[in-house]
């Protein structure tokens, strides 16, 4: 989170189980 500058709240993180799913989570939520 704090390397992109965005915060990742607990029910979004428990559904990112892999680093693929965590870089889709960022591309969608860092425009």
């Amino acid at each position: 989170e704090k390397e992109f500058g965005i915060s990742i709240p607990d029910d979004q993180a428990e559904k990112i189980g892999t680093v693929g799913d965590a870089v889709s989570y960022i591309e969608e939520h860092a425009k």
